[in-house]
């Protein structure tokens, strides 16, 4: 099958560091295997707007003066309106025009951060590659372990998603709400194995199936909050997951999470409280979410 392609480069917000990018892909556990990394380049395949392509990434720049050169791949051709739609999405995907100069400036003058910002300097977040499967793999890692929640998710993708060939790697996608709400229950019940996620995954698949994504990501925080919170299967955690790693919202932070405490503690001190914690993010203003986000990647 012939394998259409198109090149070119994308600019990121400076600093930007792709190594750190790759390195945080490294431990995310959630998209092991989904995509290979090699000589400080990224693959990976994703379904979008009814069409399986892949993109290469490479990194051809500096922190101070980044470049990163792309090829996208289809079976089908590569239009502008896919060429811009999938751009968008690796923009997202990687936070490349977040600007984090106002987070560093506040950073830097927090003395106990310090080492956090000198380890991960010019680390854009790495979310979820859509909205969509952040809030499918916050269904499926509720109150399991990671290990078991990765492989439903793996049998899912098998099943359900598509599949293109680059240089003989084949790359298979994640699928969307649509292809899972058209699963079904039952459908969904023989694949994962877990009656109660399958219908809380058929119910988010519905919900994220109508939403307009831009009122996600850009609509009032607490609407979207509410938003999800009104979706069979989404409890607190899971929504914030949902607006950190799936829409980018850090202006936020969860209540009352213990891993974020203990990473806290480990830079602020063992006795630090939760109380403690809050007064710290709320410093940060806009960017608590980048904050908690860097003490989570390096602890």
């Amino acid at each position: 099958m012939m394998l259409h392609s198109l090149q070119g480069d994308l600019f990121p917000k400076p600093p930007f560091d792709f190594s750190k990018s790759l390195d945080f892909v490294g431990m995310f556990s959630p998209s092991e295997g989904e995509q290979t990394v090699s000589d400080l380049s990224f693959t990976r395949a994703i379904y979008l707007e009814n069409q399986t392509l892949a993109f290469r990434l490479k990194d051809e720049g500096t922190v101070s003066k980044p470049v990163l050169s792309y090829t996208l791949y289809s079976y089908e051709e590569i239009n502008d309106e896919m060429k811009s739609a999938i751009l968008h999405r690796i923009r997202f995907f990687l936070s490349l025009d977040d600007d984090l100069k106002p987070f560093y400036d506040l950073g830097s003058e927090d003395p106990n951060f310090a080492p956090v910002l000198d380890e991960l300097y010019g680390l854009h977040q790495v979310k979820f590659l859509t909205p969509f499967e952040a809030a499918a793999w916050a269904v499926l890692s509720q109150r399991i372990s990671m290990k078991v929640a990765h492989i439903m998710k793996n049998k899912l993708t098998e099943a359900v998603g598509d599949s293109i060939q680059i240089e003989g790697v084949d790359y298979k996608t994640f699928p969307s709400a649509r292809q899972v709400k058209n699963l079904g229950v039952e459908n969904l019940v023989s694949i994962i194995r877990n009656e109660r996620k399958s219908e809380y995954l058929i119910a988010v698949a519905e919900a994220f199936d109508r939403v307009d994504e831009s009122f996600l990501r850009h609509g009032n925080i607490e609407e979207v909050k509410e938003w999800l919170l009104n979706i069979k299967g989404i409890g607190e955690w899971s929504a914030h997951l949902e607006l950190i790693r799936g829409l980018g919202r850090m202006e936020e932070i969860s209540g009352h999470d213990q891993t974020l405490l203990n990473c806290f503690k480990k830079f602020y001190g063992h006795v630090a409280t939760e109380e403690q914690l809050k007064i710290i993010a709320d410093g940060y203003r806009e960017f608590k979410g980048y904050w908690s986000y860097y003490l989570r990647t390096v602890c």
